[in-house]
């Protein structure tokens, strides 16, 4: 019988997330384009970052003025959504947290996702940037 010492499954357990997390692995939504508010919008246009209500959701992530989650894996879920795992980096910090996401088609059939974070709160609706 193979005895592994906890300090080395600590280590093969870390190894095998930073592979998982890692850029080269990152997650696609299948989504056709780049969505957003007129703030986030207005950031895939011109690269500014103006007011601090940016919301941007495009295929590999979801910003805002002092957020970005990049999606690490996606799970198809009930009612045109999906759950994602992400990783997010915020202003001011050096450390990046996991936590999870929604994203959800507009149930009114407006071509928009609405964002929702782990506890259900709502990061807001992002319509189709032009």
């Amino acid at each position: 019988m193979l005895r592994i010492k906890p300090r080395t499954q600590c280590v093969a357990l870390f190894a095998g997330f930073l592979l998982v997390c890692s850029p080269g692995n990152a997650a696609e939504l299948d989504i056709p384009g780049n969505y957003g508010n007129e703030a986030g919008c207005r950031h895939v246009a011109t690269g500014d970052f103006e007011g601090d209500d940016l919301l941007l959701l495009t295929r590999r992530d979801v910003s805002t003025y002092a957020t970005l989650c990049s999606f690490v894996h996606i799970y198809p879920a009930e009612a045109d959504s999906h759950v994602a795992v992400v990783t997010c980096g915020h202003e001011g910090e050096g450390s990046t947290t996991l936590g999870l996401m929604r994203v959800q088609k507009d149930p009114d059939g407006v071509d928009a996702y609405h964002i929702f974070d782990e506890d259900g709160a709502t990061w807001g609706k992002a319509g189709r940037c032009p």
